[in-house]
């Protein structure tokens, strides 16, 4: 091989020396312990429930009830939280099979994280790279990955590896560069298969478009060179990273809304910014210890000149390992590049949304950490290989001996992400000045009547950061429970000026004022949830039920049969309307809308009762008394002179019922 350093033991190893790379049973024996070692290791993430972010992307995910759903996934950006359509596709298939049972998702992540550990040993076995199966089993049970695999909502990691190294995996076929010379007329084909498989990838997170870069990378460290050809080879692989990476970086924005105070930076502080990340995330890998959810967000100051040493001795670094690649091999620089050039996209260079909450995340240097793994491991086996004698032989020892204390650690961090609260107590553990940690546990708090316990949170999270929105809407809502209305209002008023784009905000605000008895407000705050939601069948249900309590019944009658149009099947709208068809004395109708809800939900008393004053309205004492009496079996709260009472007095001056108020 070209520029290989024979002479050089450093080159040897990290630059790769060929050798067989046949599957023979040490193979079989090799994927059977790496896969149950790493099944045992993720273990503590089965009995897990949903955590952060897993209610957007799963559990109130609607595009996964439906075909229809699974069609908006693909061609409508927006529909779902990200336009990650392979993932939603395999949510929605697993909603189909299991429905929200964690169990089932977790099993995938893991599964699928082993897959990823056999691809990439296969993958560094063809390259003949040093230790292909340390790396693979140190990747497999680090516990820094523990977050991608234990979080439901992180299957874009491992599904987007999956289909990377699979891409990976192909064009390595196809260009040659393993042992095998693969035949002129198969190589379209496999071309095809790792752009295809690389679109896969990109659909799944678009992160994983620096492969094709990768890729050049290890031509570089095969050959020492990278051809013209090489590089057109691989412009589609190219174009389909900054199309639809591009088109990511816009949707961050735009949907996800990473805009705002948290994200306005120079590019003088995003460099300062991606500087300090590196380091962070190779100590990580080296010492992975705390490992926490939500990491401290660092204080950036260009005018601070300590930070500029973090970039200034990365660039250092390269500089020196350009310097040295013919003496200690391509192979150094190789790893390094893949490391940060894989993280690039979470560098803080473009916007991403964990940024409002910290500038790192373990998740991020998922596949990233192969590169630092690979060249710990070479370099693990270089010096091995310098030891005299049987010395040699403890090499295996040592790495079984990091594989098992991983593993341990693995297993141990997954506890962690045992559900919501366990999740955000740990966080706050390690790391006190968590905002978001205090905010989601006081909401757990409060959705468990531990009032009490929740407004600390909220106030801790509110001293640590006073613009968390989250945290004034919850501790709003604690007020208005308490019938605080002025300080609820003042603290529902606060969040929306804080996120004015939050529809959810102004439906609890519209609540909040028709609790206390502002109902113009609260058809305000209404009709800026349908502007912001104009889809939301339960908007039109709420405003629906606001114009029908201010005895406007032409206006809720509109609402109601737009809610109808978006969702025929809605068993509360074809209720309430038939209680303001009732209302109004149209009688057939009120009828016709209550049986339609009833076959929607048979078990329901109140429409069995409501569907007793429109037929006694009607006239009809017999159906009325059956309908009645069948509500009262299901438990509504009538007695038998009432029931009489109802059909005597129906007609002169009808029972008023309450429309529903989502």
């Amino acid at each position: 091989m070209a520029d290989k350093i024979q002479n050089d033991v450093t080159g040897e190893l990290l630059e790769g020396k060929r050798v067989p790379s046949g599957i023979d049973r040490s193979f079989w024996y090799g994927l059977l312990f790496l896969s149950m070692v790493t099944l045992l290791a993720y273990s503590s993430v089965l009995p897990a429930g949903f955590i952060w972010d897993d209610d957007a992307y799963v559990i109130e995910n609607m595009q996964l009830r439906t075909a229809e759903g699974l069609a908006r996934i693909w061609l409508e950006p927006g529909a779902t939280p990200q336009y990650y359509p392979m993932v939603f596709t395999l949510f929605w298939a697993q909603f189909q099979l299991w429905g929200l049972n964690p169990v089932g998702y977790h099993l995938v992540n893991i599964l699928l994280h082993i897959l990823n550990a056999i691809l990439l040993w296969s993958c560094l076995r063809r390259l003949d790279a040093p230790a292909p199966f340390w790396i693979a089993s140190i990747f497999a049970l680090h516990p820094v990955q523990v977050e991608s695999v234990a979080w439901i909502t992180e299957l874009k990691n491992v599904l987007s590896t999956f289909f990377y190294l699979l891409a990976l995996h192909a064009y390595l076929k196809f260009s040659g560069l393993c042992n095998k010379e693969t035949p002129e007329r198969k190589a379209f084909l496999f071309y095809a298969v790792s752009l295809g498989c690389f679109l896969l990838a990109l659909f799944s997170k678009t992160v994983s478009g620096s492969l094709p870069a990768a890729m050049l990378l290890i031509i570089w460290w095969q050959k020492g060179r990278v051809a013209w050809r090489e590089i057109w080879k691989l412009l589609p692989f190219f174009a389909l990273a900054m199309f639809l990476g591009g088109q990511t970086a816009r949707l961050e924005v735009s949907h996800v809304l990473a805009k705002g105070p948290e994200w306005d930076f120079s590019l003088l502080e995003r460099l300062l910014i991606a500087g300090r990340a590196v380091w962070f995330y190779a100590g990580k890998l080296i010492w992975p210890h705390p490992l926490i959810f939500n990491y401290p967000r660092w204080q950036i100051d260009a005018g601070e000149w300590w930070q500029y040493l973090f970039p200034l001795a990365f660039m250092g670094l390269l500089f020196l390992l350009w310097y040295l690649r013919e003496r200690i091999g391509r192979g150094t620089l190789v790893a390094v590049l893949f490391f940060c050039g894989t993280l690039f996209p979470a560098l803080g260079f473009f916007n991403v949304y964990p940024m409002r909450y910290s500038f790192v995340a373990d998740h991020f240097q998922y596949a990233a950490s192969i590169g630092l793994i690979a060249l710990f491991c070479g370099s693990t086996q270089m010096v091995f290989a310098r030891l005299p004698g049987r010395l040699r032989q403890a090499q295996r020892l040592f790495f079984v001996v990091i594989v098992v204390l991983l593993a341990t650690l693995t297993w141990n961090q997954g506890h962690a992400y045992r559900d919501r609260f366990t999740l955000f107590s740990d966080t706050i553990a390690k790391n006190p000045s968590s905002w978001l940690s205090y905010s989601n546990r006081g909401r757990d708090y409060a959705l468990a009547g531990r009032d009490a316990l929740a407004l600390e949170d909220l106030e801790r999270s509110l001293a640590l950061n006073p613009n968390d929105a989250d945290a004034l809407q919850c501790r709003g809502i604690i007020r208005l429970k308490r019938k605080e209305y002025d300080r609820a209002l003042a603290d529902l008023d606060k969040s929306i000026a804080i996120q004015p784009w939050r529809s959810d905000y102004f439906r609890n605000r519209s609540i909040a004022n028709r609790v206390a008895g502002r109902l113009d407000l609260a058809i305000a705050d209404a009709d800026s949830v349908i502007r912001l939601a104009p889809e939301s069948v339960e908007a039109y249900l709420e405003r629906g039920a606001l114009y029908a309590m201010g005895g406007n019944n032409e206006k809720a009658l509109e609402d109601l049969n737009r809610a109808l149009e978006l969702d025929p099947a809605s068993f509360q709208g074809l209720s309430n309307r038939g209680l303001i068809h009732y209302r109004s004395g149209r009688q057939v109708k009120a009828i016709s809308d209550f049986r339609r809800a009833l076959e929607l939900n048979p078990d329901s008393a109140e429409t069995y009762f409501n569907r007793g004053l429109a037929h006694a309205a009607a006239g009809d004492a017999g159906q009325a008394m059956s309908d009645l009496q069948h509500a009262r079996a299901l438990g509504y709260d009538v007695t038998e002179e009432e029931l009489k009472r109802i059909l005597l007095t129906v007609k002169k001056s009808p029972v008023e019922t309450q429309i529903k108020h989502n």
